[in-house]
């Protein structure tokens, strides 16, 4: 690439004289052979073997390095050591000496640490012309004038630490350049071709057979080795060269300043001058600063007979023949950029604001500023390109209400598309206006547009499917249905299809495939409509939804189940979707039905509604089905596993008028004068006779429910025997409750009256003798009382009724001729006023008889102590 092509500034600025003289007037009229910088100083050396060490101050530190020339010269970069090559005598090998000038000797001079041949023992005298030393103070190189390299190894700055040894096939033309690449590389320019040498195996690579004069090569800061010659700039790897750059034109120096190339080129003098003129011409040299990385010329001017080139403290420094320090200022980011922008060179701007790290917000500005000058110039597709790059960081309205004033759909849709690629920075207004734009642009031209980015599988674009699909609902079903089923927005999917599509089996199948979660999910929320328009294919699906759930997609074996494990089914509660089943009774009973066959822990709900819609189901059918039904719901109530509420279920039954269910109901509950009150409303007197017979002795009041209903003729002989002889009722009642039935006659009451009658006259005969009786035992206890009255009452018991032992004082007498020790009666006796014999001869006598006998039967138990 040519020089030529490339555009030109002037991003420096010239400051003359800028050491106030001090540099010159320090070397005088003498010829500079070598120029170093390094570790905050710059070093001059001169033709007459003289050293200037330079500090930022310009202040001039010279001392005598050799006593006839110095001719190579390097600073290292973060050390104070100062490595020279020179001549004390003519004719005589170089000698190489390394300087410290953080120290100095008693001459105030810097120390010299170490001098050494550069030239071996065995070899005839050839001058120096390169240098190199390495930053880790272990390597050093030189080349010689014949072409041969000679590499030091170990401590530059200690005496006799150093090996040399010759570099074997580096050739024979002078060499004019040397530099390290780390610690294994060494690059080797000479006149006749540039060259790489492994160090570890001292192998020589040539990469090119074009070579260099003194001076015209360089490393630059990512260690490529560029080399200038009269044709072109020459760029180097160790693998190989790489790119080229045409620049025509005898070399003097070639620079590295930050990221720049220093290029010092001479000028060539004007032929009508030089012709007219006597005096010798002045010789001038050209300065072209090249941004190799932008393929800019940041700087071009030319000066008078440059010696050196000087890059140190950060800056850029011209040393002229005639000794003038030249100060090259490097302009300030934003001046270049002011400068830039007033030329609407805002491409230039960006690349030299992004290798320069400028901050985003400063690259966003520009970016904007190129995008508005597009923009304005017509060119609204390139401007959208810069405005893209402003995404995050400029407000996106600017941008969109430009597109859209201008109805210039195409770069808009461009900009709202990597709007979308940028995560969190499309809003729900981006999506439905891209759409919107998508919708415009197919309706113009059929583009496609919108069924591409609704098919797109670029998971870069980051755009809300909720937005999208509401949008895509508006303009094609289709397409929103594609777009839902692609990001797996089922609610939308189903939600559409039902609603919109009313395809309501396919909405089923699209369940079917999800996840139990997502199917139990919308099944509860879509299950009712799906029943009712797919009853059998949904309650299929209810069936193995309630039971053991596997989408159909999956395989029916398991890697589980293959392994010899146990998976856990999974399962929906059927609670949740009975109310569904409302206005299908049919379809919910075969429901309720499987799942009351295939789960043993079904819970109330199931059995309760299965309960119900059977009872439903039997009274709207006809007469020759309900015996079939009638069996069924007598089987769930008979079943002892069947967890059933009995209330709830026993309203039912009265509502529906389902007696069987109500008969079992009451005799489980116990409702046994509800059981006979139902069977005497339906007429049924044998069955309400029935349970007084199986359940009379329990609750005898059902026997008078039924004689109070009143019962059929034939029934009352039974009806009345049983009450008799049970003593339920008085007769007088009786008699009472049978006259109040008009269809009743004399004869169907004559044995009972005859009964009652002939046991109220044994009655009354039974009561006779017990008065005549208790006559007699009153006048014989009155006879006794009399007598103890009036005569005394001798004890002649001798031993103790109790423990049967001799009487001894003190001693307890009853009326009875019974005596007790004090002692056993009080241990004995549960009441003093009674004899401990004779209570327990009255406890274990019969009951005490009814009526007039209990009056008489306390009273003769109830005697006098």
């Amino acid at each position: 690439m040519a020089f030529l092509e490339w555009r030109k500034f002037t991003f420096f600025d010239i400051h003359k004289n800028v050491d106030n003289g001090k540099v010159a007037s320090s070397l005088q009229d003498t010829h500079v052979t070598a120029t170093t910088s390094g570790n905050g100083h710059v070093v001059l050396c001169d033709v007459t073997g003289w050293a200037h060490l330079i500090s930022r101050s310009w202040e001039v530190t010279s001392f005598k390095a050799y006593e006839l020339t110095v001719t190579l010269a390097q600073q290292l970069s973060h050390d104070p050591y100062l490595v020279t090559i020179g001549e004390d005598e003519a004719g005589v090998n170089p000698l190489i000496r390394v300087w410290d000038w953080s120290r100095s000797d008693r001459h105030g001079n810097p120390t010299c640490t170490r001098v050494s041949r550069a030239v071996p023992s065995h070899m005839r005298p050839t001058p120096a012309t390169a240098l190199a030393v390495h930053d880790n103070k272990n390597l050093l190189a030189v080349g010689f004038r014949d072409g041969s390299v000679s590499l030091f190894r170990g401590d530059i700055a200690r005496q006799r630490s150093m090996k040399m040894k010759t570099l074997p096939d580096t050739g024979t033309s002078p060499i004019t350049g040397l530099a390290f690449k780390g610690a294994d590389k060494l690059f080797a320019v000479s006149r006749a071709c540039v060259m790489v040498v492994w160090l570890s195996s001292e192998r020589v690579d040539a990469l090119d057979a074009k070579g260099a004069a003194p001076h015209c090569s360089v490393l630059d800061d990512k260690h490529q080795y560029t080399v200038a010659n009269e044709e072109a700039l020459f760029c180097y790897t160790t693998e190989g060269r790489g790119p080229c750059y045409a620049l025509k034109g005898e070399k003097v120096r070639l620079d590295c300043f930050r990221s720049y190339l220093v290029i010092t080129t001479n000028e060539t003098p004007n032929k009508t001058t030089a012709s007219t003129s006597t005096a010798p011409a002045p010789k001038y040299h050209h300065i072209t600063i090249l941004d190799i990385q932008n393929k800019f010329i940041v700087f071009s001017k030319t000066f008078e007979e440059v010696d050196a080139v000087l890059t140190e403290w950060g800056s850029f420094y011209i040393l002229t023949k005639n000794k003038e320090i030249i100060y090259l200022e490097e302009k300030d980011l934003q001046s270049k950029l002011s400068l830039l922008f007033k030329k609407n060179l805002y491409d230039v701007a960006i690349k030299i604001a992004s290798s320069q790290h400028y901050d985003v917000a400063g690259l966003t500005e520009i970016y904007k500023q190129y995008g508005d000058h597009l923009y304005s110039k017509g060119d609204l597709k390139g401007a959208i390109e810069q405005y893209v790059k402003t995404i995050g960081w400029l407000e996106t309205s600017y941008v969109i209400r430009k597109y859209l004033e201008s109805r210039h759909l195409e770069p808009l849709i461009q900009y709202l598309e990597e709007l979308h690629k940028k995560k969190g920075c499309a809003t729900e207004d981006h999506t439905t206006l891209l759409l919107t734009c998508y919708v415009k642009i197919d309706q113009h031209d059929q583009q496609g547009k919108l069924k591409d980015f609704i098919n797109s599988k670029d998971k870069v674009i980051d755009f809300d499917v909720d937005v999208a699909i509401k949008v895509m609902r508006q303009v094609s079903i289709d397409d929103a249905l594609s777009l839902a089923a692609n990001h797996k927005r089922h609610d939308w999917y189903l939600k559409m299809m039902i609603e919109d599509k009313k395809d309501f089996r396919k909405a089923l199948d699209y369940i079917v495939e999800l996840e139990f979660e997502d199917a139990d999910m919308y099944m509860r929320k879509y299950g009712h409509r799906l029943i009712q328009h797919e009853p059998e294919e949904s309650t299929k699906f209810l069936k193995l939804l309630c039971t053991d759930y596997r989408p159909r997609s999956k395989p029916l074996v398991d890697e589980i189940s293959m392994s010899g494990g146990f998976r856990e089914p999974v399962k929906a509660l059927p609670d949740d979707y009975i109310h569904m089943f409302l206005s299908n009774s049919e379809r919910l009973i075969e429901f309720l039905e499987h799942m009351t066959a295939k789960e043993k822990d079904c819970s109330k709900l199931v059995f309760d509604a299965l309960i119900e819609h059977y009872i439903h189901v039997w009274a709207k059918s006809p007469e020759s089905e309900k015996k079939d039904y009638e069996e069924k719901v007598l089987k769930v109530l008979k079943n002892p596993e069947a967890n059933y509420d009995k209330d709830q279920t026993l309203i039912i039954c009265q509502m529906l008028g389902f007696q069987a269910g109500v008969l079992y109901l009451y005799e489980e509950n116990k409702l046994w004068r509800s059981q006979v009150s139902l069977h005497l409303r339906s007429g049924d007197a044998e069955s309400a006779l029935a349970v007084c017979r199986r359940r009379g002795a329990l609750c005898p009041r059902l026997w008078l429910d039924v004689l109070w209903s009143p019962p059929p003729p034939h029934c009352l002989p039974e009806l009345l025997n049983v009450i008799a002889n049970e003593k339920l009722l008085s007769p007088i009642l009786v008699i009472d409750c049978l006259a109040s039935t008009p269809t009743y006659t004399l004869g169907d009451v004559r044995k009972y009256l005859t009964d009652v009658l002939k046991s109220e006259n044994e009655v009354i005969q039974r009561e006779q003798q017990l008065s005549v009786k208790y006559r007699e035992e009153s006048a014989r206890m009155k006879q006794q009382i009399e007598t103890l009255q009036r005569s005394q009452l001798v004890f002649q018991s001798s031993r103790c009724a109790a423990c049967n032992k001799q009487l001894q004082l003190p001693t307890v007498h009853f009326f009875c001729q019974h005596s007790f020790h004090q002692d056993c009666f009080q241990t004995y006796a549960e009441s003093e006023a009674e004899c401990l014999v004779c209570a327990s001869a009255r406890r274990r006598a019969e009951p005490a008889p009814r009526s007039a006998e209990a009056l008489h039967a306390r009273l003769h138990n109830e005697p006098d102590p």
